[in-house]
């Protein structure tokens, strides 16, 4: 009868322990990238033995892929397949999370809600090189291009009298990055289906000098003729525009390509025309651009940062790194959804998505947690019962026992 005390006594504190699994399970639904816990229970004497017992063998956890929630967080990232992030402490100290909840904090640094900053590596002429690192935009700047090549497609009217012009501006870029507006006056000639053209800077940007501001392969002014089509007759090569006398800004003296023949097929292009319709531009570009400071990141599945640019362009920066583990049951639990190696976890074998057995990233994205509510209430109630049934156990081997005691009197 002893023996039977002691069995419900164990029955009672193995689940318990199962309850309170149970219970941290149904807790942590709503727990990004919780893993469901379980409880293995063990006999402790062979089934042969007259007298047993249970006891818990050890406690694991459930690594199969939560569900997906969606946000607008750029940052927010979900791990879709094996791996987990790998994210710094404060000290320095190592750490792996499938928790994906990330933003950039004041120092431009990408951490997680405890400021632990995740690794990656950082992306030098287009390549993923080096060792993992902190994941830092507090510096990063996009440097500025000058133009040089511009391209107008305009019409200039054909009825244009003597001497009438069409004005037109478009704004381009110096060696410092600064927008400089080039204004182009195409005046209309004596001779028919004539044209000469002209440009000029702004005084605060190039000060008046013996050299003309704005040149057109060394001139001061460009010809253009027409044919009876409308096209453009006068051009056989592009045009180099220069840009002279630009000290008030800083920059250096320019040179930008304005593309009007077509090499290929040696022709102009249809760029200019002189149709009877009124002067007008209908497109312009150059191939110019100013500094770029980083307003906004966009995360691939291989785990790519790309910066995106006030000045529109963008910028591959870093590679976000995932650990993959030869075994994760053995990873140890630290809290705040995160996990330390430990013996029985093997050493971590770091790498970027998609490669090596390491899952993909999704992008405003967060993992959910695994926990079944049906299985858990499930799980709850058996244990309830199992508990209730030891305690009865107890109690009715406290009733035999009290029998055999009164036996005596």
């Amino acid at each position: 009868m002893i023996s039977s005390l002691y069995s419900g006594v164990q029955g009672i504190s193995s689940n318990s322990v199962a309850l309170g699994v149970i219970g941290s399970n149904i807790a942590n639904v709503n727990t990004g990238g919780y893993k469901t816990s379980t409880v293995s229970f063990a006999t402790v004497l062979g089934e042969t033995q007259a007298q047993g017992g249970v006891k818990v063998w050890g406690l694991g956890k459930s690594w199969t892929q939560g569900a997906l929630e969606y946000t607008t967080n750029n940052t927010d990232l979900a791990i879709v397949g094996e791996g987990l992030f790998v994210v710094h402490d404060l000290a320095g100290v190592e750490h792996y999370s499938r928790a994906g909840s990330f933003l950039f904090d004041k120092d431009g640094l990408l951490v997680n809600q405890d400021g632990f900053r995740v690794q990656g590596l950082a992306i030098t002429s287009g390549t993923p090189s080096g060792s993992p690192t902190d994941i830092d935009t507090s510096k990063t700047i996009y440097e500025p291009k000058a133009t040089t090549i511009m391209e107008i497609v305009m019409n200039l009217n054909s009825a244009t009298v003597a001497s009438g012009t069409f004005t037109n501006t478009i704004t381009v870029n110096d060696s410092l990055g600064n927008y400089v507006p080039l204004t182009l006056t195409f005046k209309k000639g004596e001779s028919a289906n004539t044209w000469t053209v002209s440009g000029e800077l702004p005084s605060s940007i190039a000060a008046a000098s013996g050299t003309s501001n704005v040149q057109f392969d060394g001139s001061d002014t460009m010809s253009l003729s027409f044919g009876a089509d409308g096209k453009l007759t006068s051009v056989s090569a592009d045009v180099a525009i220069t840009l002279n006398n630009m000290d008030a800004v800083g920059s250096a003296t320019q040179t930008i390509n304005w593309n009007l023949y077509d090499e290929v097929n040696n022709t102009a292009y249809n760029d200019i025309t002189q149709f009877a319709s009124n002067s007008s531009v209908t497109f312009q570009s150059q191939d110019g651009y100013a500094t770029g400071r980083i307003t906004d990141v966009k995360v691939g599945e291989d785990g790519i940062i790309t910066g995106v640019f006030s000045n529109g362009k963008t910028k591959e920066l870093y590679q976000i790194v995932l650990a993959n583990f030869p075994s994760y049951e053995g990873l140890t639990s630290v809290g705040n959804n995160l996990y330390d190696v430990s013996v029985d976890s093997g050493l971590p074998v770091i790498g970027a998505p998609k490669t090596g057995r390491r899952g993909a990233i999704s992008s405003r994205s967060l993992e959910m947690s695994n926990v079944d509510l049906a299985t858990e209430f499930v799980k709850m109630i058996t244990t309830q019962r199992a508990y209730q049934a030891n305690a009865k156990v107890i109690t009715t081997s406290n009733e035999v026992l009290q029998e055999l005691i009164n036996m005596k009197r």
